[in-house]
Formats: C-alpha cells, sequence, structure tokens
C-alpha cells in the first residue's frame, strides 16, 4: 500500500489526543452517604474494573477513528502492478490521435468523439493540481508549456480532425524529452490502435513515465481507396506516349466490379478506365495517353466510393519537356553516330558538338547529357566540372578512343569510385551478356536476341569494377568482361563504355544495341520530380530546378490573392520545399521563386489511415510486452461510459480510501455503542 499524500500521516500524532485526554481527566468522586459498606465492598471491586474496561475501549475506538481519517486524507492506495513505480505522478502527459481514421463510427457515436470525452473525464477524475501536457498528431516539437486542468479541458475541446498522424515511436521520442527532469509522469495513448502506429518502435519509453493504453473500438466498414501511381518512364516528352500504373486498395470484405477511375490533367478529363477488385486485395490499373504540350502538369485520379471519401482522390505533378538537350565534347571529329541519332531528331533532341578544350565555352549545366565521345584523357578541370554535374542531377556517357591515356581516365572514375582500366586490350571478342532488366534496354526488344545475332567486338579496354562500386554491367563480352557500365551517382547517372565507336567497333555502333542504349540515355538524363508528397506535421517536397540563388523568395500558391513563404534547401539540382504547417488540405500548389511559378507540388493524405488494421487485445498485450517490456497498462474501450475510479485505478492503481472512512465510521459507532450500551 502506498500513499498519495504521504506527508498527511503526521497527522498520526493526533492520536495523542484522546490518551491525554484520558489521563488528565480525573474527575472528582461524588460522595454517597451509606450505612454499612460492607455490603457492597464486592460490588464495588467488580464495578471499577468493568469502568477501567470501557475507558480502554473508549480510548481505542478514538484513536482509531482518527488514524482512519488521516488514512483518508493521505490517499492510500493499491499500486498498479503494471506501473513503472509505486510513485504519484507528477505530470500526465494526454495524447489524443486525431486522424483520419478516428472520425469513423463507434457503437455509440463517433470515435473521436469518445477520445474526447476519456480524455476529459481522466482529467476531472485526477488530482486538481495535477499538471497537463496535451498532444494531438498536430504537436509541434517546440512546444513545452504544461497546463492546469481548465487549459487542457480547453485544449481538448480545441483538437481537431487532422490530416496528420504519428508513430509510436515519435510519441516516445517526444515524451521523454518533456518529461526529462526525471519526475514521475503518466502517459496516456488514447487511439484505435492502428496496426501502422506501432512500427518501426525503436525508442523505449523513459522509467520514470508509466504508459496507459486507451483503445478505442471503431465500426470496421468497407473502404476502397486509391493507394499510389507511378510512371515507366521517369521522364516526359511532348508526345510522348505515357504508361501509368494506379494502385487501388480494397479494404473491405466484398469485391468490387466495374468501378470507374477517372484522370484529369489541369481539370480536363484525360482518360476513363473500370476496374475490378476482390475483397481484401489490390489491383495495378494501367492508363495510357499521350503528352500534347510542354509545362508543368496538375494531375489527380479519382474513384467513388462512400463513407470515407478523403482517400478516393490521388493528387500528382510532373513536368513535360519539349526537348531533352544533349552534348557531344569531341576530341576531335564530330560523331557521325551521334549525329544521326540526336542531330536528325530535332522535335525531340537539342544537340551540340564541341571541340574537346572548348567545352568552357559551353554551359553543360544547361544539358541533360554529356557525351564525352573518343577521348583519351580528361582535364582534372572538366573533371571536376562532370562530377558537379552528375551529382546535381545530369547524366555523362564515357566513350574512350582506341589509344587512351589510362591514368588520365582513371583518374576521373575514381571520382565516382567505379572502378579502373587496367591497360590493357581485347581484340576480336562476340558481345555476349545484354541486362535486358536495365533502363537502357527495358522494353526494347520484344524477346530476348540469340547470341549469333550480337556483333563482335574489334577492340575493348579492359575494364574492373571495384567490388563495393553501386555500378553494374550493362553489356558484357563473351568472357564476362564489361562493355558497357552504368550507374547512379548523386543524382545523376553515369554510363562508361568500354570499347571505342568512331572508326572501330563499326558493326557494333551500326547494331541494334548501341542506338537504344544512347537514345535511353538521353531519355532518362532528366531529374524528376517527385510525383507527390505526404501530408505530416513536416512536410517536405521537392522540385527540380535548372538553377538557385541565396535570397530569392519562395512562395506556394494557394489560391487568388492567398500564398505561404516557405523555407526551402537546395541539394544538387533539387529544391527541398518546406510546406507550411497550416497548409493540410490535399492538392497540387504552385511554387513561386520571385512571384514566378517554377513548378507544381502535389500533396495527398496519408493512406496509413485508410487500410483499418486494427490491434485486437490479443495483439495489443503482445505489443505492450515487445515495445513497452510488459510496463504499459491496457484499457480497453467498447463504449464511453466509464466511472471516475476507473480512472484513478488506471492511473494510479486501486484507491482504498474509502474503506478507511467505513472503518472510521464502523469505529465511531463502536464508541457510541461502548457509551450507550456498557453500564
Amino acid at each position: 500500500m502506498s500513499f498519495l499524500n504521504p506527508s498527511f500521516l503526521w497527522a498520526l500524532f493526533a492520536m495523542a489526543i484522546p490518551v491525554i485526554i484520558h489521563l488528565i481527566n480525573f474527575r472528582k468522586p461524588k460522595v454517597v452517604y451509606f450505612s454499612n459498606t460492607a455490603f457492597i465492598e464486592d460490588v464495588k471491586k467488580e464495578t471499577r474494573t468493568k469502568t477501567k474496561l470501557k475507558q480502554i475501549l473508549i480510548l481505542i475506538a478514538r484513536m482509531l477513528t482518527i488514524a482512519m481519517l488521516v488514512f483518508v486524507f493521505a490517499g492510500p492506495f493499491v499500486p498498479n502492478n503494471d506501473k513503472a513505480n509505486d510513485e504519484p505522478s507528477d505530470l500526465s502527459i494526454i495524447y489524443i490521435d486525431n486522424s483520419f481514421s478516428m472520425d469513423a463510427d463507434a457503437a455509440k457515436g463517433k470515435v473521436f468523439d469518445h477520445a474526447k470525452q476519456i480524455a476529459k473525464d481522466l482529467v476531472y477524475a485526477s488530482d486538481p493540481s495535477m499538471n497537463y501536457i496535451f498532444i494531438s498528431n498536430d504537436f509541434y516539437s517546440d512546444f513545452r508549456a504544461t497546463l492546469n486542468r481548465d487549459q487542457v479541458i480547453t485544449s481538448i475541446d480545441d483538437c481537431k480532425i487532422s490530416a496528420n498522424s504519428m508513430k509510436i515511436n515519435d510519441l516516445i521520442v517526444k515524451t521523454n524529452a518533456l518529461a526529462r527532469n526525471g519526475k514521475n509522469a503518466s502517459l496516456y495513448i488514447i487511439s484505435d490502435m492502428q496496426k501502422y502506429m506501432f512500427e518501426d518502435v525503436e525508442a523505449e519509453l523513459a522509467e520514470n513515465i508509466n504508459a496507459v493504453l486507451m483503445s478505442l473500438n471503431p465500426v470496421k466498414i468497407n473502404n476502397l481507396y486509391v493507394d499510389t501511381c507511378w510512371f515507366d518512364s521517369p521522364v516526359h516528352r511532348v508526345g510522348q506516349n505515357e504508361h501509368l500504373t494506379v494502385r487501388i486498395t480494397n479494404k473491405s470484405s466484398e469485391g468490387f466490379y466495374d468501378i470507374p477511375m477517372q484522370l484529369y490533367l489541369n481539370d480536363s478529363l484525360k482518360a476513363m478506365t473500370n476496374f475490378n477488385v476482390e475483397a481484401g486485395e489490390f489491383v495495378e490499373v494501367n492508363v495510357d495517353y499521350q503528352n500534347t504540350s510542354a509545362g508543368n502538369v496538375a494531375a489527380r485520379l479519382e474513384i467513388s466510393d462512400y463513407p470515407i471519401v478523403y482517400d478516393n482522390v490521388l493528387y500528382f505533378s510532373y513536368a513535360i519537356s519539349d526537348k531533352t538537350k544533349v552534348l557531344a565534347i569531341n576530341a576531335k571529329d564530330e560523331s557521325r553516330y551521334l549525329t544521326a541519332l540526336f542531330g536528325n531528331d530535332e522535335e525531340t533532341f537539342k544537340f551540340e558538338q564541341v571541340r574537346q578544350g572548348h567545352e568552357s565555352d559551353m554551359n553543360i549545366n544547361d544539358f541533360d547529357l554529356v557525351v564525352l565521345n573518343s577521348v583519351s584523357e580528361i582535364s582534372s578541370g572538366l573533371a571536376e566540372r562532370l562530377k558537379t554535374f552528375v551529382n546535381n542531377g545530369g547524366s555523362v556517357c564515357l566513350i574512350p578512343a582506341s589509344s587512351v591515356n589510362y591514368a588520365s581516365l582513371n583518374s576521373f572514375l575514381e571520382l565516382f569510385a567505379i572502378g579502373k582500366f587496367e591497360g590493357l586490350t581485347q581484340h576480336d571478342t562476340k558481345l555476349y551478356g545484354i541486362d535486358y532488366k536495365n533502363n537502357l534496354y527495358r522494353n526494347v526488344f520484344s524477346k530476348e536476341e540469340k547470341q549469333g545475332s550480337l556483333p563482335n567486338m574489334e577492340l575493348t579496354h579492359k575494364l574492373n569494377l571495384f567490388s563495393r562500386a553501386s555500378f553494374s554491367s550493362v553489356l558484357t563480352l563473351e568472357n564476362s568482361a564489361p562493355v558497357l557500365v552504368a550507374g547512379d551517382y548523386g543524382n545523376g547517372k553515369l554510363y562508361v563504355f568500354a570499347s571505342p565507336i568512331d572508326n572501330v567497333n563499326v558493326d557494333f555502333a551500326k547494331s541494334v544495341v548501341f542506338s537504344p542504349a544512347m537514345y535511353n540515355m538521353a531519355m532518362n538524363s532528366q531529374l524528376a520530380n517527385s510525383l507527390y508528397a505526404t501530408i505530416n506535421t513536416e512536410t517536405i517536397a521537392q522540385a527540380r530546378v535548372d538553377s538557385y540563388e541565396i535570397g530569392n523568395t519562395y512562395n506556394i500558391y494557394v489560391a487568388k490573392d492567398e500564398s505561404y513563404l516557405v523555407d526551402v534547401r537546395y541539394n544538387s539540382g533539387l529544391l527541398n520545399v518546406f510546406m507550411p504547417a497550416n497548409l493540410k488540405s490535399a492538392g497540387v500548389y504552385g511554387l513561386c521563386e520571385n512571384n514566378d511559378t517554377i513548378a507544381l507540388l502535389a500533396l495527398n493524405y496519408n493512406r496509413n489511415e485508410s487500410m483499418q488494421d486494427y490491434l485486437s487485445e490479443e495483439e495489443l498485450e503482445a505489443m505492450n510486452a515487445q515495445k513497452f517490456s510488459g510496463r504499459a497498462s491496457i484499457f480497453r474501450f467498447d463504449d464511453v461510459e466509464q466511472t471516475f475510479s476507473d480512472f484513478k485505478e488506471i492511473s494510479e492503481g486501486k484507491p482504498l480510501w474509502k474503506f478507511f472512512v467505513l472503518l472510521a465510521l464502523l469505529f465511531i459507532l463502536c464508541e457510541v455503542l461502548i457509551i450507550k450500551f456498557m453500564k
């Protein structure tokens, strides 16, 4: 047994008061005249004994009455065995999950309304002098103020359903920071306990914090939602046939058939298709269409589903470029093969060539792909410029000459940690292997080429890849030596041929292998924006920018005459945009630089809230053992009707003051009975 207010136990010294009164209460004896006392001598002895016994019993009853009353005010309780300690809390931290899933129906009303009522009942059941911290999914990390009873009730009333969501790991981290003064605290988690909340819990709750999991039971209903989407090609061109894949998820016990889905581009209906999805499954729906004009595209996918409607629309955005810009830096003459491939297709490519040594006259950042054609060496200055170019999102292709300065080329390759040329050459070796899964050859061939149809390589430099390199061989010889190597570096891509092209390996340059590889290098060279970002407490969206200058102002355009100033961070060709905290609606928004729109950013609600996967009572117990070391108390609400005593038992253990009040009344009754009936 423990006490909420152990300082009241000092009042036990009040038990001495009836003892003192008993000792000093010597009343003057009353004289009774009697003729002969000899007849009452035995009666006198017996009466004196009974009087002393009566006085002692009365004294004990009074002392016990005072002791019971002292215990009542000291707040006796039996500690909850699940608590981290048996000391009373100095701080109550109340977390209400106000995500979209909490707007579901329960047995009586909305789950979120039940959660708020439970939180208020908890406050009213606690000590009036208790300090509180209120947390919701809109909680900001710099919030540190404690609240009194009236203030926390106001915060609970003001809490609304939000697009934000929070995982238990983040909540534990925040709680540990708020209660880091070492004082005892109680964390009350009021939520529908969706499974995703308990994923990747690595933080441990501090020893001075007691956790109480208050699980609410929503009524599961059918829900069909647009989960995500992606393009086959990361680059978008005018006239390009787009292949968009959309994932539709069915979180219900029944299938849906012939459900329409619409695709809108810049508020115009672009395509429509129907789909079928079985109960508890997902389906990937393909949408094909053609880009007709260049520029930024605000897109959305729509389906119809009730009553959960916030996940029926998925917003995304992308940019359509009119031309791909390719620069060839030639060691000697201009390449006839590159000219035939890029120079003759002016609708798709903007192709320029420059003699090596004069590349300083060109701004390589204006291009998407830079081809180093037939080079035997690369200056250190050009190598550093190309490294920065690739890191910022550009693509570089190295095609060596027949005779090269291996030390110079290896210095260039070392900048990307790819490998090195060994200084040896291989002659008249057949091309043998093609990585058909690589983006350079994906969907190029209807079937895999037979080995006999692949060309002979007259000359190939021996290129050894580092064992830890993130680059892989796309084309290989019969002896597995690489002919073409590809990989990512920073935000860009690097391609390295081990074989020269012009005047050597003519069969290879004219084959069906070389042209598709170069074409796809160019088509995949642009750094694409992320299609959309997910709304949370710290939403960060990304946009590709051609240039960035410190001091420029950036705004998010919301509506006519309404915009928000935003912070940005530039990193390797991408602009990280920190979205405003009060921007909570899904949609496509314009990013303005000095009042000029430079990109579109799409925001969507978190699809975790659409899953309707809740922890059962057994799973919650298992989660308690795994994530809270069995220290958390679990309380499951079937409806909101709970008593204050229930909360007392959760937060402080089982209270005993009522028993001591009854004992005090019992001892008072005993005293009255002794006085009245004991003669």
